[in-house]
């Protein structure tokens, strides 16, 4: 029973603390709220269904972004994503911030409006650096990268977001 108990609250803890970020990366690449909370679902539930079959987790958040990559993946193949604006509408916050000022809300929109314009490796590396907050390390066992070609791409990706901010 103590067994149960420990990994109930692994699996509660692992929730609580990721399940806001994933959905942003899901809503930020399918600008869907019911896509996002449905891939999030099930990418916990697969999680839930493999911890009870004993299936452990070197690093948790890493495996949980690369099982939520690849339900996007899997999504991305499905349908294509909608708009800024209609992320907008959905209630999509650009800004971290509660109450932001109105120039950092607009100067947050332009950038994510010019990092949609990024090839997707590009893209990609930026919303889990800048827009999740992840490590380049996470990034790294996410992707199955070595740090430093995550490092690269993304200060290439910021070279390329400065090139098209200045135009």
């Amino acid at each position: 029973m103590s067994n149960e108990k420990e990994h109930n609250k692994q699996f509660l803890d692992l929730y609580g603390k990721h399940s806001d970020e994933l959905f942003r990366y899901c809503f930020f690449k399918t600008g869907s709220r019911d896509q996002s909370l449905e891939i999030v679902q099930e990418v916990f539930m697969k999680t839930w269904i493999g911890m009870e079959k004993g299936t452990v987790m070197d690093n948790p958040k890493a495996f949980l972004y690369a099982a939520t990559r690849n339900a996007v993946t899997d999504w991305y193949r499905k349908k294509k994503p909608v708009s800024l604006d209609e992320m907008h509408e959905a209630g999509f916050d650009t800004s971290k911030e509660e109450e932001g000022n109105s120039f950092d809300n607009l100067e947050a929109e332009r950038i994510i409006s010019m990092a949609s314009k990024l090839e997707e490796k590009y893209r990609e590396v930026i919303i889990l650096r800048f827009v999740n907050d992840l490590s380049v390390n996470e990034i790294a066992q996410m992707l199955g990268e070595k740090e430093n070609n995550v490092s690269v791409r993304i200060h290439r990706a910021l070279e390329k977001l400065r090139k098209l901010y200045i135009k």
